[in-house]
């Protein structure tokens, strides 16, 4: 099996297992988080990012739309860095 078919089948397959999807849920929070939080940090709001920070990474989802939204950004970036981890390694595609 080449890295082509191996992604795909990898993203999909960490999100049907129960540990996975909880899993990429917790990565995908982490990479929301940096993102809305290093936005106002670089444009110098620190107490902004102190919010954001708060807001993106203690407070619960309000929708079922947050929690798949999460979970399947953190299997994407999971997939990509498996993609790459493979490539690097010689894999054949």
């Amino acid at each position: 099996m080449g890295i082509i078919i191996g992604t795909p089948k990898y993203i999909i397959g960490v999100l049907l297992s129960g540990t996975g999807f909880i899993c990429m849920y917790l990565f995908g929070g982490t990479i929301i988080t940096l993102f809305n939080t290093f936005g106002q940090l670089f444009s110098g709001n620190f107490i902004q990012a102190y919010i954001e920070y708060y807001i993106t990474s203690a407070l619960p989802p309000t929708s079922i739309g947050q929690v798949l939204g999460q979970a399947i950004l953190g299997a994407c970036v999971a997939g990509g860095s498996w993609f790459l981890a493979m490539a690097k390694r010689g894999v054949p595609f």
